[in-house]
């Protein structure tokens, strides 16, 4: 395999997942504007949301193994290809079966991308995974400061939001044009044909230990997701305006680039399945604490510190999980991924229905449950002397 120049394929990536991340990271604080210029209900909004969700979960599944067959290269480029065809039909979004099928095309393109990065970390860098994923993570933890940013100038200037889709295809035709110029040698497995393939998925999904990760991930990534996207929607129960909970959302995602950070310097000194433990314990406390705490400056600095807390686990997780099958990075990174959209399909619905007619703080009684999980979950992973032994930090 011919020698690839040290971070150029790290650096393409985090810009990458930067951009497609922002693209689709501003939908969520717009929900509540975008519910009424569509004439459509915050339970609609968590459909379509769910469903595009499900874009990703199947190409989570069928990427890994792709990328097998016809080489990694290829598949970056119908994932920028699909995602500019859905940031073409979001600016003529104006319906909501339109909005439904743009926003789908976008995430499903996003989806590719996101498991082509999981195998340039996986195979090009095996030897420091965690520490590669979580610099192309820094992208995507970059969008959820810009995003909110971006909604708040969006708001302040009063333009139609759905023009910046048409400026979003600036930057997917320059990634296009420079991934074109980088040599991405074909990763081959030993075994490419889809019998061996799918006997690969079967061993994969009937290890425990991996099953246990991708638990985890189901639910850990579900809180990441949900609490963002319903961010802005909580803060107009507490008569927060729009623009104004943008920034207190751009704040969070600063918590999240800071706790990303953090995280990048405790790997050398803590065994990941501890700060796996220990961040949901203090992030259930900190959450909990947003709760019932009425104070507006006490409540975002209870964010402030859930967001340093709870960033950078799905980078333990996966590289915990990845350690079980070197041989099928792709495949196992793909199954992987499948356990978080899976998540976030299942609770944007729950968070959208439950906000439209039970509570805006709906979000909030459900990420604390399911800290709650992930919590008994991760003392499994730490205490139970079979999953204590099989994943090794």
């Amino acid at each position: 395999m011919r020698k690839i120049r040290e971070n150029k394929l790290l650096i393409y990536a985090f810009f990458q997942i930067m951009f497609l991340a922002i693209a689709r990271s501003i939908i969520g604080p717009l929900i509540p504007l975008i519910a009424i210029e569509l004439n459509v209900g915050l339970d609609f909004i968590g459909s379509a949301i769910a469903l595009s969700v499900f874009a990703l979960f199947f190409v989570s599944i069928t990427t890994g193994n792709l990328i097998e067959i016809v080489g990694l290269k290829k598949v970056l480029f119908i994932g920028l290809g699909i995602n500019f065809t859905g940031s073409i039909l979001l600016f003529f979004a104006d319906t909501f079966s339109i909005f439904i099928l743009a926003y789908f095309l976008m995430e499903l393109g996003l989806g590719m991308l996101v498991i082509g990065n999981l195998s340039i970390a996986g195979n090009f860098y095996p030897t420091r995974k965690a520490a590669s994923l979580l610099k192309i993570n820094f992208g995507n933890t970059l969008a959820f400061i810009i995003s909110p940013l971006l909604v708040s100038l969006i708001l302040y200037i009063d333009i139609d939001w759905r023009y910046y889709y048409i400026a979003h295809l600036i930057p997917l035709t320059v990634l296009a044009i420079t991934l074109s110029r980088i040599d991405i040698p074909w990763h081959i497995k030993i075994d490419t044909n889809l019998k061996s393939l799918f006997s690969a998925n079967k061993k994969i999904i009937s290890n425990p230990a991996f099953i246990l990760c991708g638990i985890i991930i189901f639910f850990y990534v579900s809180v990441m997701n949900t609490f963002f996207v319903w961010f802005t929607s909580y803060f107009t129960s507490l008569k927060i305006e729009l623009n104004i909970s943008s920034l207190f959302l751009a704040i969070y995602g600063t918590a999240i680039f800071l706790g990303m950070l953090l995280r990048n310097k405790l790997f050398k000194h803590f065994k990941k399945k501890r700060l796996l433990f220990f961040s949901f314990i203090i992030s259930f406390f900190l959450l909990t604490g947003v709760l019932f705490t009425e104070n507006l400056i006490a409540k975002n600095v209870l964010i402030f510190l859930f967001g340093i807390s709870i960033a950078g686990n799905f980078t333990i997780t996966f590289s915990l999980s990845a350690e079980l099958f070197p041989k099928y990075t792709n495949s196992a990174s793909g199954l992987t991924v499948a356990f978080a959209n899976l998540g976030i399909m299942v609770f944007q619905y729950v968070s959208g229905f439950m906000s439209e007619y039970y509570s805006r703080n709906s979000v909030l009684y459900i990420n604390i449950s399911i800290l709650f999980i992930l919590i008994i979950a991760t003392a499994f992973l730490n205490y139970n002397k079979k999953f204590s032994r099989t994943l090794l930090d």
